[in-house]
């Protein structure tokens, strides 16, 4: 009995310090087209603008992920601030395809309100016009004054571009939205803490080839990257 219980403890601390290994130790890891995918190589450099510019590597594959800034905080991909931008390049035989998350027109993804109007009444199907494409549709509600004070998107539409202005039909025609990315180009990266030099935080995106074929990583996570 002695004996099984002394097994037992050294398979306990066995399984203590592999945990401890996996957490104290830099990781890059997501999931890509809802497969794991796991850098075998990583690398973290603080860019010309302060921001952050990480490169995984795995086999033929290279995935960059560029942010404005190095500061805690959420930055969106796909947006007419190219500063936060992510690359996936794909290397077969002699071809080359690259994903990014430049501008691509597609269904609008997120939106940002810049104006909230007034005389609107709330409704669960708001036309818009205005940008490049047509279709966006929003459930609002509004306050005492007509003004929008949530948004939801019920419809997407079609060929949009970020940076897109659309205004929302009805009330004084004066509530407008800002198209932040599309549906094809869009994602966040999220650096969640900066401690001894060292970088964590969690990434997901869309980006999209010349061909408009997309690419998916979700579940991203960066885990005590130090600066190369």
């Amino acid at each position: 009995m002695k004996k099984i219980v002394a097994l037992f403890g050294c398979v306990l601390l066995l399984t203590s310090c592999v945990n401890e290994t996996q957490i104290n130790n830099p990781a890059f890891q997501a999931k890509f087209n809802d497969a794991n995918w796991k850098s075998q190589e990583t690398s973290l450099s603080i860019g010309a603008n302060g921001g952050l510019i990480i490169t995984a590597l795995r086999g033929n594959e290279k995935l960059v992920l560029t942010t404005s800034a190095a500061n805690p905080g959420t930055y969106i991909l796909g947006t007419t601030n190219q500063a936060n931008f992510g690359t996936y390049t794909l290397k077969s035989g002699t071809n080359t395809t690259i994903f990014d998350t430049g501008a691509f027109p597609g269904p609008a993804f997120l939106t940002r309100k810049l104006t909230s109007g007034n005389a609107y009444s709330a409704s669960t199907s708001a036309l818009t016009t205005g940008g490049s494409g047509s279709g966006l549709v929003f459930k609002i509600t509004v306050n005492n004054l007509g003004a929008i004070v949530t948004d939801t998107i019920k419809a997407r539409g079609a060929n949009y571009l970020a940076g897109d202005v659309v205004t929302v039909d009805g009330g004084n025609n004066n509530a407008t939205f800002r198209v932040l990315n599309t549906q094809q180009s869009n994602g966040e990266v999220v650096i969640q803490k900066v401690e001894n030099g060292t970088y964590t935080g969690t990434f997901k995106l869309n980006a999209v080839d010349d061909d408009g074929q997309v690419v998916t990583f979700s579940e991203g996570i960066f885990y005590r990257l130090p600066i190369n």
